[in-house]
């Protein structure tokens, strides 16, 4: 065992040797983070575990057999699959094989089952319980890159969605440090619903890109910023979060046109979308004609012009919850029509671009730097700054 600083973080990184060296790191990601619940029903489904509180063995849990746990105030309640309760500040639920399945199932409030690989620890935290999975990097990667990409893509941009998961997961490990853990399974980190089990191409892809990363020129972790579809055109990182990245410049994107979400429409009276701007102060020429109301893009722009003012795109985005902000405003008799193009911020790599060009045979190595600029794909234990003894 060999104990390695990633950032200011301490791990602990096992050292396995196959043909080569390969660094294994456990996360501990939280369960169900944006919801308050206060118990929870833990059943094997898969081999057995063991369990233990604040130190104590407490029992086995074979296939098909649960533990129920409940919250009351500061202390957890824990009842085994024999009817006995114990009460303990924090549940340590082990893999007895490392092929064991568990699954979840949050009973206050009721919440959807998952199935689950690794380890688990529950203790009590903010008035709610507090579940962790411990899991391998390279088995959180598996199920993040299912549940972000869907079940029915190609091998190829599985092995994409696989790098970015990765390359996340590891620039981000401090974002929960205060909270105890590295990572939450909501959309503040990365979406994460447990073990894939939909698609085997999933596993495969991360397997076969295991420990790549995205790097920009200086060997540092880039964010891998990415949406559902660019509407024919990607963004610069200024655009969005007002800070440039050298390797989020803006691309023209054909391989996003024609896609599900390549495009959108809104459709309201004209009057109502008069009374919008002006509680925004756009002002309004005693001559004003309707047509001034119209607006046609042929590549991205920040604001909306009408009548010599401005609105910023991102702001109507957000107050008719739009699918993008990339759209014409069209004048149709008494309606307007908006006609939009994407769905979501534009920024870095459109999944359903990256889609289709692994339809087309493109490798994972060239969708990558199609989307992203100047980068490095590497893998992660030769990046100096991260990796240090």
């Amino acid at each position: 065992m060999r104990k390695l600083r990633i950032g200011y973080l301490s791990l602990l990184v096992f050292l396995a040797f196959r043909t080569f060296p390969v660094f294994s790191i456990d996360l501990a990601v939280s369960l169900y983070h944006e919801h308050l619940f206060h118990s929870i029903l833990f059943t094997t489904v898969e081999g057995y575990y063991r369990v233990s509180g604040d130190g104590q063995e407490l029992g086995i849990c074979q296939p098909g057999a649960s533990w129920y746990m409940i919250r009351r105030k500061d202390s957890l309640y824990i009842r085994d699959h024999h009817g006995e309760w114990f009460r303990m500040k924090e549940v340590l639920i082990a893999a007895g094989e490392e092929s064991s399945v568990f699954s979840l199932k949050p009973a206050n409030p009721v919440l959807d089952t998952r199935e689950y690989l690794g380890e688990l620890r529950i203790g009590v935290s903010m008035n709610s319980l507090q579940v962790l999975n411990i899991i391998d990097l390279e088995k959180y990667v598996m199920g993040v890159a299912e549940t972000e990409a869907g079940p029915g893509c190609s091998l190829e941009y599985y092995k994409v969605q696989s790098i970015l998961c990765r390359t996340f997961a590891l620039k981000n490990l401090e974002r929960h440090l205060e909270e105890g853990f590295h990572l939450c399974d909501g959309v503040h980190c990365q979406a994460y619903k447990g073990r894939n089990i939909w698609n085997d191409d999933v596993e495969t892809g991360a397997e076969v890109t295991g420990e790549l990363v995205i790097c920009d020129a200086d060997s540092v972790l880039i964010n891998t910023a990415y949406h559902s579809n660019s509407g024919g055109e990607t963004r610069g990182a200024g655009k969005v979060w007002l800070k440039e990245e050298s390797y989020l410049r803006p691309v023209l994107d054909p391989f996003s046109l024609g896609q599900r979400n390549a495009s959108w429409e809104k459709s309201m009276f004209v009057r109502d979308w008069i009374y919008y701007l002006l509680s925004y102060g756009i002002h309004f020429p005693e001559d004003a004609d309707t047509s001034g109301l119209e607006m046609r893009l042929k590549h991205r722009q920040e604001f909306y012009r009408v009548f010599g003012d401005s609105l910023a795109f991102f702001r109507i985005r957000e107050d008719f919850t739009l699918r993008s902000d990339f759209f014409d405003v069209l004048v149709e008799g008494d309606r307007i029509r908006m006609k939009g193009r994407g769905y979501g911020h534009g920024v870095g790599l459109s999944q359903e671009g990256a889609m289709e060009m692994a339809r087309r045979r493109y490798h994972y190595t060239a969708i990558l730097n199609f989307y992203y600029h100047g980068i490095l794909i590497i893998p992660y234990f030769d990046i100096k700054p991260l990796f240090s003894h």
